[in-house]
């Protein structure tokens, strides 16, 4: 579930703690397919004695930065989540990994659902290469996203979440950003006007930078919900405006928001606000 405001709080966080300078004092890796390559051996001699530099993100993965030229790369996935604790806390039973530090403490990598990944890698862009532009950076501009959308006779929706296309948006943030540009998920995307894709780019930015300030979204109260690294949950979910609020008044108009399936994903909407336009003919 974490995307791009719940990463980027973390990295933020895991700065503001001090993580940056601390050395790797041990490692356990108490779940062998949590790494996405190296035996559990492997990866211990290599990380083992090299101290984080650190702490960035692109799109959705959490990157360290190793003394010696090394990367430890992490990708959440559904459940995934970091803790940053005191050393002699004793261990969740979904702690997978977890890296013991330098003045006392450990990170702890949780994940009761299993699908996030690590990695040790020379370079980042191993991984990142393909990913499209950062949606708060300078590259994901009008003409940017113009051209891509034309580009594609496809849903508006899928398009979003494709990493490839940009980094980062997952299904909280689509939905949210569709609401705010009132564009209805299943929108094809060579159908919107120029007014439309800057509207677009405007709701996507604004959704972001506001679940940033918020500290990200945490759903539920499960071990597998979005959690920060002291172990707080985000106080996002308290402004979205239509995820999760199937039902409830939309906050523009009062129709009830729906929920319908979008390429296979939970898609959530105002019927009266975005409107299912139909495509003109394509020459």
């Amino acid at each position: 579930m974490p995307e791009l405001p719940e990463v980027e709080t973390i990295v933020r966080e895991l700065r503001r703690a001090g993580i940056e300078g601390a050395a790797i004092r041990a490692l356990d890796v108490n779940w062998r397919g949590i790494l996405a390559e190296d035996t559990p051996a492997k990866f211990r001699r290599a990380v083992v004695g090299r101290r984080i530099d650190g702490v960035t993100r692109r799109g959705k993965f959490i990157i360290l930065n190793l003394s010696g030229g090394r990367y430890l790369v992490v990708h959440l996935r559904m459940s995934g989540s970091l803790a940053l604790l005191p050393d002699k806390q004793p261990q969740n039973r979904h702690a997978h990994l977890v890296l013991h530090l330098s003045r006392g403490r450990k990170l702890v990598y949780r994940d009761p659902r299993k699908f996030g990944r690590w990695w040790l890698v020379d370079s980042p862009a191993a991984l990142t290469a393909s990913l499209g532009p950062e949606p708060l950076g300078p590259d994901f501009s009008a003409a940017y996203l113009a051209r891509v959308l034309a580009e594609h006779h496809r849903m508006i929706k899928p398009l979003l979440l494709d990493q490839h296309v940009v980094a980062g948006l997952g299904n909280i943030y689509t939905d949210e950003a569709l609401w705010e540009a009132r564009i209805h998920p299943r929108r094809l995307c060579d159908t919107l006007a120029p007014r439309e894709v800057s509207a677009l780019r405007r709701a996507v930015r604004s959704v972001l930078r506001k679940a940033i300030r918020n500290r990200g979204t945490s759903l539920g109260t499960g071990q597998g919900n979005y959690r920060r690294p002291a172990g707080q949950t985000g106080r996002n979910q308290q402004k979205l405006r239509v995820y999760h609020r199937t039902g409830k008044p939309c906050p523009r108009c009062g129709t009830p928001i729906r929920r319908i399936i979008v390429a296979q994903r939970s898609t959530h909407y105002c019927p009266r606000c975005q409107v299912e336009h139909a495509a003109p003919a394509r020459s």
